[in-house]
């Protein structure tokens, strides 16, 4: 464009100046139309896990529970979730077996699986959740935490319909 052709377009970028001006007043004279506020959502939240140990003779690991309860919170949480802290559920550890990590490392799959297995009794239903794992790497937190996230899960389709939060010998592991 040559120096005259912007010349030429001043007068026109100053009218449609003078006419944004003129038409502002008006705007601000004009009320706004009335605005309702959106209904708040109501929290969505879980009960929270009181876990006890029923698993018979069975060798106790008691930095469990605990893993359990942090997996289960932050679960809840990513899928927003809040854990009621009045709100409480029975579960029960029926069925925990944890290699011992230098033999799980050395030998892997072949020291056989890690399980852990829970109970949940909740609104007079009960609901089953257990994992597994063969993996070398992978030990008891992090089956934990899938025992936690299938808890999760199990709660959120409260009350219990056929399905199982179980794992089956098809998942991978």
């Amino acid at each position: 464009m040559t120096l005259c052709a912007l010349g030429a377009l001043q007068p026109a970028f100053a009218q449609d100046a003078a006419s944004a001006t003129s038409a502002a007043p008006a705007a601000a004279e004009t009320p706004a139309p009335a605005v309702t506020p959106a209904p708040v959502a109501t929290a969505k939240s879980l009960p929270k896990l009181v876990i006890s140990w029923d698993c018979g003779d069975c060798e106790h690991n008691d930095k469990v529970p605990g893993l359990i309860e942090e997996a289960y919170a932050k679960e809840a949480k990513e899928r927003g979730y809040t854990v009621s802290e009045t709100e409480t559920a029975d579960a029960a550890i029926v069925d925990i077996r944890q290699r011992p990590p230098g033999v799980r490392v050395m030998f892997g799959f072949m020291a056989g699986k890690d399980r852990l297995g829970l109970r949940i009794r909740y609104q007079g239903h009960e609901y089953a959740v257990s994992d597994y794992e063969a993996n070398a790497i992978l030990g008891m937190n992090h089956l934990s935490a899938s025992v936690a996230k299938r808890a999760v899960v199990r709660m959120m389709l409260s009350p219990p319909e056929t399905a199982s939060a179980a794992p089956t010998e098809t998942s991978g592991k």
